[in-house]
């Protein structure tokens, strides 16, 4: 199946139909400890879950290289124009067993040769205290097997260095460390790619890259079998 037809598939128009296309996240002993919900206009409607996921990302703001004021309509705006709306970018809901919504990733630029690990976030602490590991890995199976992706990559800031040791425990290893330049218009902080001289910061990007075999590799307990 084309990647634009399986990411198109799992946006469905209503909850219970999402709940139903829902990726189990199991541990290593095989046991579920969570599901991610692909998210479809549904989630229009719902003005709970999109406070939620606005207020998580002002409060985690200076991980991002794109900075702002947080509001309802950007969230709503970001969920339908990007999440939804680009056939190439599928956006998650992790729950854990007792269904409370913990957080959320989604996979993002996918070409059907590679997909960028994007917008990974803990809400709120709740389930297994592995979950949010787990699910990457959920995520991440259900692509290479499903998208047709043979690679997938992540850009995290070099101060996040708890979610640098999560992409590296998946099996992400350091591609290459880009030089950033900061700088702030209308309230919106940038952070432009720029050569070693034009660095006004002295932290830096950190693209991270794992390959489908890498993966399965670094997590043998996995098939690889479609």
């Amino acid at each position: 199946m084309d990647y634009r037809n399986s990411i198109s598939s799992m946006k469905r128009s209503t909850f219970s139909e999402a709940l139903e296309l829902s990726i189990d996240v199991f541990d290593k002993r095989k046991i579920t400890i969570g599901k991610l919900v692909p998210v479809g206009d549904w989630i229009l409607y719902d003005k709970d879950k999109i406070e939620l996921i606005r207020s998580w990302r002002q409060r985690t703001m200076r991980m991002f290289l794109t900075q702002f004021e947080s509001t309802y309509e950007k969230t709503f705006g970001y969920l339908k124009n990007l999440s939804i709306a680009q056939e190439g970018r599928i956006f998650f809901l992790i729950y854990d067993t007792d269904n409370r919504f913990i957080g959320h990733m989604g996979i993002a630029d996918v070409d059907g040769k590679t997909g960028e690990l994007d917008n990974l976030m803990r809400g709120v602490e709740g389930g297994d205290p592995r979950l949010v590991y787990f699910a990457e890995i959920a995520l991440l199976d259900w692509c290479f097997k499903n998208l047709g992706i043979t690679e997938s990559d992540v850009r995290v800031l070099t101060y996040n260095w708890l979610v640098i040791s999560l992409h590296e425990e998946v099996g992400y290893v350091h591609k290459e460390k880009i030089p950033l330049n900061k700088k702030t218009k209308d309230g919106v902080t940038f952070h432009d790619v720029v050569g070693d001289s034009e660095s006004n910061v002295k932290y830096a990007c950190v693209k991270m890259l794992l390959k489908r075999e890498v993966f399965y590799e670094a997590n043998s307990w996995i098939s690889s079998k479609a």
